[in-house]
């Protein structure tokens, strides 16, 4: 999928893909672009990305994270007015951004919203989830999905379409999420079942289905869809260690491999050539205190997952850390820390 969120890809734009990705085992070296802040802010973190290079995330003060779009070298505040917390997740390709807000400064309240045209509309819908809603992916029509609060541990996936929000389930439910929705339709998730149980989830044409779990495998997740149906992702090995990276297509998983020595490895996005990114997450280094192992982000080769660290230019200033999304030019959209110690979102362009 173009962002962790949304696909777009139109016939010529994916054979242009298709021949510059016709070697993927060769590492491919980028430019790295900071995105920046909103003014008097010193942290932004990514979550989406269009093939326009326009990107979804949030601009963070002390206390707060806004809703934030990057574009043109500009960073814009799309937060409503009155949300004490917003948050950008996903952006389709005319710009239109889903996320949600906290409406209240003490309690949890979220609040699906769509911003489009430069404005911002709540798209919650109380009567079918009481307790509030979040949305975590977009479409080119204006489709929305993501998660809404039956009550606070009781939530369900939601698509939101023709200005109506609509309870997908999955049936028997007790948690549920919707994660990723293609210009088909499809969508990603994952569920917990009341009685027990549960998976990664396939919802299309109305009907959801359980991704399947390879043999060798305890579980799977679903995190990115592609305008193809292939998904990214991860498997957990019954053998237990660390999660690896995994890309779905036509009904088969494929193991994508692991950074050596992280305790996970999960796919974030996915673009139409089947290029997967993600992030690498090693052990936890020390208790007390707490300090948290580091992220490495990767990209998907023939040769097996490559550290895109080394494929920037030395002297950036910045470690990238984290992989969310790639769109069909090859763009990346990062995560990653500056010299600083500050965490910026940044944009790498294939070289």
């Amino acid at each position: 999928m173009l962002t962790t969120r949304e696909s777009v890809s139109p016939p010529a734009l994916a054979l242009f893909c298709a021949l510059a990705w016709a070697a993927p085992g060769i590492a491919q070296p980028y430019t790295l672009t900071d995105l920046g802040t909103l003014s008097g802010n010193s942290v932004s973190k990514a979550s989406a990305l269009n093939n326009a290079g326009e990107v979804a995330g949030v601009s963070e003060t002390p206390t707060a994270a806004i809703a934030t779009m990057f574009s043109g070298g500009k960073a814009t505040n799309i937060s409503a007015p009155g949300s004490s917390v917003s948050l950008a997740n996903a952006i389709n390709r005319s710009g239109e951004i889903a996320g949600w807000m906290n409406g209240s400064a003490v309690n949890f309240d979220p609040q699906a919203f769509l911003y489009s045209n430069g404005s911002v509309k709540n798209i919650n819908s109380p009567s079918l989830f009481p307790a509030g809603t979040e949305a975590y992916g977009i479409n080119s029509s204006g489709e929305v999905v993501g998660t809404g609060y039956l009550s606070p541990s009781n939530f369900h996936a939601f698509l939101y379409t023709g200005g109506k929000m609509t309870d997908i389930g999955p049936p028997g439910s007790l948690q549920a999420s919707a994660d990723a929705i293609n210009n088909s339709g499809q969508i990603v998730g994952s569920y917990y079942l009341t009685a027990g149980g549960g998976g990664a989830f396939l919802y299309s044409s109305g009907k959801i289905t359980t991704l399947p779990v390879p043999a060798d495998s305890t579980g799977v997740s679903a995190l990115a869809i592609n305008d193809n149906g292939e998904i990214a992702g991860a498997l957990y090995p019954i053998s237990g260690g660390a999660a690896h990276a995994a890309r779905y297509a036509n009904g088969v998983w494929t193991d994508l491999g692991t950074i050596a020595g992280a305790a996970s490895n999960v796919g974030m996005g996915i673009n139409l050539s089947g290029r997967v990114v993600g992030t690498a997450i090693f052990p936890q280094t020390q208790y007390h205190p707490p300090k948290p192992g580091k992220h490495v982000p990767f990209i998907s080769t023939t040769d097996g997952l490559i550290n895109l660290n080394t494929l920037i230019p030395a002297g950036t200033g910045f470690t990238l850390t984290d992989a969310v999304a790639i769109n069909d030019s090859g763009q990346i959209l990062c995560d990653a820390t500056n010299s600083n110690g500050n965490e910026h979102a940044v944009l790498l362009r294939p070289k």
